[in-house]
């Protein structure tokens, strides 16, 4: 089951210096928006001790207690400052979920779930881009982890976890990368034969999704012979289109991507390459 997310749209108009009409900004989207959330988001992290639900829905939820009372109690308070201690050059530490620290939360919990996705205890199916939901697929995906690590399996993602999460690589992956996995350049020929098979455009914008940013970045990098800091991350698609053999950098960029191709994204990226 997909992770629960909820969107709140906030519509408002300010008054336009230059021509003095009335604008409409555009909708802003919070996900972090209600009691209960945030309450999941901050015993996912940590932060705050979890009542076990006797029956969890865990088609929707994590197993914990579902609670969307104010913010105010003394524990969620205590664990927002916890939180906001964390992040203290971001966020004034006052025990309020404000804004700032509802999209610190958002952040947070994208940048976990993205490494999780890297090391491959989930998939973008599973946990979409975006969602900054604490809930099963994150809750399990993070069991996955911990399983690897030899640690507690109860789906909460410590400071010190979601650290050994930044590394480019664990000591015990879920499984290793399949010695059958098909090289990328092989790949690249059948595209070189059928650029319009709708298959390929799939996969490769799967795999565009799929990929840390980090992980495009330097793709890149190595595609365009940069060293650019926050590059304009080139479309794989346009990899394959343009890949030139005899290119040392394009070479660099494709030994790259196949390096970053841990099995559960090789796995959802071939089946949509071998769709008919």
């Amino acid at each position: 089951m997909l992770d629960l997310f909820i969107y709140t749209y906030i519509i408002f108009v300010n008054q336009d210096t230059l021509n003095g009409s009335l604008v409409a900004k555009e909708p802003k989207s919070m996900a972090v928006s209600s009691p209960e959330v945030i309450r999941h988001i901050l015993i996912g992290l940590g932060y705050l001790t979890p009542e076990i639900d006797p029956k969890p829905d865990l088609t929707k939820f994590a197993p914990w207690k579902r609670n969307d009372n104010s913010l105010t109690d003394d524990p969620t308070e205590e664990a927002i400052k916890k939180f906001q201690k964390q992040y203290a050059q971001k966020l004034e530490v006052n025990g309020n979920a404000d804004a700032q620290t509802r999209s610190v939360m958002e952040d947070t919990v994208i940048g976990l779930q993205n490494r999780l996705k890297f090391h491959g205890f989930a998939t973008n199916t599973e946990i979409p881009p975006g969602k900054p939901f604490y809930g099963p697929a994150t809750y399990t995906a993070v069991k996955k982890f911990q399983k690897s690590q030899g640690l507690t399996e109860n789906g909460i993602a410590t400071i010190e976890q979601r650290q050994i999460l930044q590394q480019p690589t664990l000591t015990n992956k879920p499984q290793s990368q399949p010695q059958s996995q098909i090289k990328l350049i092989d790949l690249l020929a059948q595209f070189k034969k059928n650029p319009k098979n709708p298959s390929y455009s799939a996969a490769l914008s799967n795999l565009q999704q799929n990929l840390p940013k980090d992980v495009l970045h330097k793709v890149t990098n190595k595609w365009r012979g940069t060293n650019d800091q926050n590059p304009e991350i080139v479309k794989l698609m346009n990899v394959f289109t343009y890949y030139d053999d005899n290119n040392q950098n394009h070479r660099d960029a494709l030994t790259h991507l196949q390096s970053q191709l841990t099995p559960a994204i090789y796995k959802e990226f071939i089946s949509l390459w071998n769709k008919k």
